[in-house]
């Protein structure tokens, strides 16, 4: 019991760190010289493209089948049968509205 506790807390540590890094990771990268400023824009645009690989990944190959599962219960609960791809619309709509949500606020 102690050895779980004292893992979980250590996972938590270890995310935090992780997290600061990434959080702080972006301020480190802009730089106010003109010359190089270009660079880092080029950079932070390429973490931010591969951050959002990411994000969809874990999209399709975590929730999605999570999502299928919860649907089938829900829909026949109703006795719903449908062959349109319900489970994947709804994700992609949730992904592209945390997208442009995100979009949004930044600009």
């Amino acid at each position: 019991m102690v050895k779980l506790l004292v893992a979980k807390i250590l996972c938590m540590v270890g995310v935090f760190f992780f997290m600061l890094l990434g959080s702080l990771l972006p301020v480190k990268i802009i730089e106010t010289d003109f010359e190089k400023a270009h660079r880092s824009k080029k950079i932070l645009s390429l973490c931010n493209t591969f951050g959002g690989g990411v994000f969809l990944a874990t999209c399709f190959n975590a929730l999605l089948p999570a999502v299928r599962e919860k649907l089938q219960k829900v829909l026949s609960l109703g006795h719903i049968s449908t062959d349109y791809p319900l489970a994947e619309t709804i994700l992609l709509l949730g992904f592209f509205m945390t997208v442009f949500l995100e979009q949004l606020i930044l600009t």
